[in-house]
């Protein structure tokens, strides 16, 4: 039984449904592309349930406990009159230490491992592009949402998303745009949410080379899709691969603009 202390009373912690952590991901990634810490939001939750009366039974509670519990954190005691918390937390959490694969199984879906992982991992994300590694700095829902439907205007029938993706990120720095430009951002934050972690790129050969994929988005992404743990495995297992092919046959580069026929 895994319990913690909220409030000095102690709780006892018990697996959710994956719905109800889907649901505070989507409640706390925003806020947390913004730049708020997780355990913030979490401890604003949980400040919050307390001032409403929610039973540490309750779903949503339970879930944020979990989260809470995943990072370290063993206690915690909310101060509601200023929103401020005081945590308990172990010296050393083995959460950082596991290969990342390992926290998409069955039970750490059901207990939020899972969700703090992807969380963590996708505002935490750098792309290599010539060899230089770029931060995936988060870009609003706002920005995002119209470059989608450009990207589905775009892709050419039969065509593979990461050659119209490619296409996409040469359109933007043929047209001068710098990598702290939005465009730009958004242009990789794209790219690495189809796993892609290494490219380099040529705008005189007009060709974009992958050179490598982030094997623990992949995970992240078919847990946000809503596969179930076999199919994440599965989803992970096909990035090593296409890595292990990479490394032992010269990668073959995109061609970003496509020839008229003659």
């Amino acid at each position: 039984m895994i319990q913690m202390e909220v409030n000095n009373v102690l709780v006892e912690l018990k697996p959710q449904d994956r719905q109800v952590f889907t649901q505070l991901l989507n409640s706390i990634l925003p806020a947390m592309v913004g730049g708020k810490k997780i355990i913030e939001l979490l401890c604003s939750i949980l400040s919050e349930g307390t001032k409403r009366g929610i039973e540490s039974t309750n779903p949503t509670y339970q879930a944020a406990l979990w989260a809470m519990y995943q990072i370290g954190v063993r206690g915690v005691r909310i101060h509601n009159e200023t929103n401020n918390a005081d945590l308990k937390t172990e010296k050393s959490t083995e959460f950082d230490n596991q290969p990342f694969e390992s926290h998409f199984t069955i039970g750490n879906i059901a207990t939020g491992r899972a969700m703090v992982a992807s969380a963590l991992l996708f505002t935490n994300r750098a792309v290599r592009v010539n060899q230089v590694m770029q931060p995936v700095v988060p870009q609003p829902m706002e920005l995002m949402k119209p470059i989608n439907e450009v990207l589905l205007k775009m892709r050419l029938a039969g065509e593979d998303i990461h050659i119209t993706s490619a296409r996409y990120f040469m359109k933007m720095i043929e047209a001068g745009h710098t990598f702290d430009s939005s465009e730009i951002r958004c242009a990789l934050q794209v790219l690495a949410d189809i796993s892609v972690a290494a490219f380099s790129y040529s705008v005189e050969n007009k060709t974009f080379n992958i050179e490598g994929f982030n094997e623990a988005n992949a995970c992240a992404l078919a847990y946000l899709q809503g596969m179930e743990a076999e199919q994440i495995s599965q989803m992970h297992l096909r990035a090593v691969n296409s890595n292990a092919r990479m490394r032992g046959a010269r990668a073959q580069p995109i061609v970003t603009e496509r020839r008229r026929r003659s």
